[in-house]
């Protein structure tokens, strides 16, 4: 018989000692590691992605012929899912296999102490006989230095994810700010909207006595309202000096119209018109 590398173990021998002798000196792996190299579950990659939708951390280790990849949670240190890649034979690949399933759910740290005699304990097709051929610290030796990759690169991983954590958080409590803003805005808009005619203009008369008429005094001036429509359409008439004042259109117009927006309605516009000094307006009491 060949020392071929697709012979697996026989770990019953058929008849006496010598023959067992040569059957284990021809053998080159265990039927559990065939088995598994030809049936990984848990062969293939995870990406930045796949961490990032659920706030986890993406740990990638490689050495030699086998890389993996881990889905840690950053809060925990728990191994939340486990793939891996392996570019050698089928020692390579039941190796990754059984590390993936061994790991999920083990903090990091103590996944990074899994040693060659567990793996090697864990493929053996019996437990009297050895899962290779050659001796495990050969068969499996890229194990230790691949676990050391991992928990080197994990405190990086960690805090990046982290970071992205925090951020998303950030994100989304100045999302509900805005909405609440808009909804506390727009309700009370709907509620001056819902207002008597004149509610609105005692409402407009207090802001213009308290805000708006002393700049406008100190200047010589003053204003009148005339007319309220919709609540929202408000007719004014300058007196004395602001009548004749160019800013009466520009500047003090804006002034007067972002006080009445902040304090009463979003929606106000500030219109003001000429009229013959016999008009009389009576404001609401």
């Amino acid at each position: 018989m060949s020392n071929s590398p697709e012979t697996p173990i026989s770990a019953n021998p058929s008849e006496g000692n010598s023959e067992s002798v040569q059957t284990v000196e021809a053998r080159q792996f265990s039927q559990k590691i065939e088995s598994l190299a030809a049936n990984p579950r848990h062969r293939g990659a995870f990406f930045t992605e796949d961490a990032t939708a659920k706030d986890l951390a993406l740990v990638t280790a490689k050495y030699k012929d086998i890389k993996v990849y881990w889905l840690v949670d950053p809060q925990s240190d728990l191994i939340y899912d486990a793939k891996f890649f392996s570019y050698g034979g089928a020692i390579s690949m039941a190796m990754g296999e059984m590390l993936c399933s061994l790991v999920r759910g083990m903090k990091l740290d103590t996944a990074c102490d899994i040693s060659i005699d567990e793996i090697e304990s864990l493929l053996r097709d019996s437990s009297d006989v050895p899962a290779t051929s050659q001796p495990k610290d050969v068969s499996f030796a890229n194990l230790p230095m691949l676990l050391d990759t991992a928990r080197e690169a994990y405190p990086s991983a960690k805090a990046l994810a982290l970071a992205s954590t925090q951020l998303k958080q950030q994100a989304a409590d100045q999302k509900n700010s805005r909405k609440t803003s808009y909804e506390n805005l727009t309700e009370a808009d709907n509620a001056w909207l819902k207002k008597e005619k004149e509610a609105q203009l005692r409402d407009i008369e207090l802001v213009l006595t308290s805000d708006i008429r002393p700049g406008l005094n100190s200047d010589g001036g003053d204003l009148q309202i005339i007319d309220l429509e919709n609540g929202s359409k408000l007719t004014v008439k300058y007196e004395g000096a602001c009548g004749s004042c160019g800013s009466s259109v520009g500047a003090t117009l804006a002034f007067i119209e972002d006080t009445l927006r902040r304090q009463i309605y979003g929606g106000m516009q500030v219109v003001p018109v000429e009229l013959p000094d016999s008009f009389a307006y009576m404001s609401p009491g």
